[in-house]
């Protein structure tokens, strides 16, 4: 009878060991990233697009982790209520916390192939730079920090120190910057003409800044500056070819890029970004308070 009362407390063990709460954890934190990230690229938009929100799967996932925990604590009280002893009782849960934590890098396996989809944002910073070579370990750990390396790396056309920031970050730190970037661009773009940019100041703005981000980024299309310019400049989108793409990498490079170069042109130092932030965060206040004005007096 005992033998049968702990085979019965090692499978109950067993099971809610097995309930997967890490890891309903970390997608619920990572919906939660997602969602800030689509915040900032509906409020960045020029063009307002349905965007769906992750919010309620978020909240789904926590109820998940939570009714995951109950279960385990329900677990853990049948065992103690049949009387076997404490260490039958499956252990207080670890893995909520830990699944949240950075993991640990990982050694590849000596008859392991070649990666085919893991590197794929520093395969595509090396053939936009045309630059190769080792890739540092650790970089930026945000795409605010990141963004503020590039810039460093603009000013004396670096571009093998441009490729190095970018390599070292992981691709969802780098692809965050088609979110970050576009603001301070634009922001930037109307300190550079001396007013707020338009339709008809593209081309001057193009002429200026393309053939610098030529200089650091020599395998670009151009039509991804002149997207990113486009939106910048609240002009209509340059028209594609009907089957022409550009990868998703692109965008995110030439977003940083452009923001290091309008930098340099409008007699800013690399290191003045955060004062641009601030002062970018200052004129919106102004715009939202100007327009509550127009709406009460309308």
């Amino acid at each position: 009878m005992s033998s049968l009362l702990h085979a019965l407390a090692y499978r109950i063990q067993e099971v809610g060991e097995e309930l997967p709460v890490g890891q309903v954890a970390t997608a619920a934190d990572r919906l939660r990233t997602a969602n800030g990230l689509l915040a900032w690229v509906m409020r960045a938009s020029v063009t307002t697009a349905p965007t769906p929100t992750l919010t309620a799967a978020g909240e789904h996932l926590d109820h998940a982790a939570g009714a995951m925990l109950a279960a385990r604590e329900a677990l853990a009280g049948y065992l103690v209520s049949i009387g076997l002893p404490r260490d039958a009782v499956p252990p207080p849960d670890k893995d909520w916390h830990a699944a949240l934590a950075p993991a640990a890098p990982r050694r590849p396996a000596a008859d392991a192939g070649p990666p085919t989809l893991t590197h794929f944002w520093a395969d595509r910073v090396d053939e936009l730079t045309e630059r190769s070579g080792s890739r540092p370990e650790r970089g930026a750990e945000s795409t605010v920090d990141l963004l503020h390396r590039c810039a460093k790396a603009v000013p004396d056309d670096d571009r093998g120190r441009l490729r190095r920031e970018l390599t070292a970050v992981d691709p969802a730190v780098g692809l965050a910057l088609s979110a970050v970037a576009p603001a301070p661009m634009r922001f930037l773009t109307a300190e550079m003409l001396g007013h707020p940019p338009s339709k008809e100041d593209l081309q001057p703005v193009r002429k200026e800044l393309l053939p610098r981000v030529r200089k650091l980024l020599p395998a670009l299309d151009d039509i991804v500056v002149d997207e990113l310019l486009a939106r910048a400049c609240y002009a209509p989108p340059p028209q594609r070819e009907k089957d022409e793409r550009t990868h998703p990498v692109d965008a995110a490079v030439t977003a940083a890029v452009l923001v290091g170069v309008l930098l340099r042109v409008t007699g800013r130092e690399p290191d003045e970004l955060a004062k641009v932030t601030e002062e970018l965060r200052k004129a919106e206040e102004r715009e939202d308070k100007e327009r509550e004005e127009k709406e009460r007096r309308g």
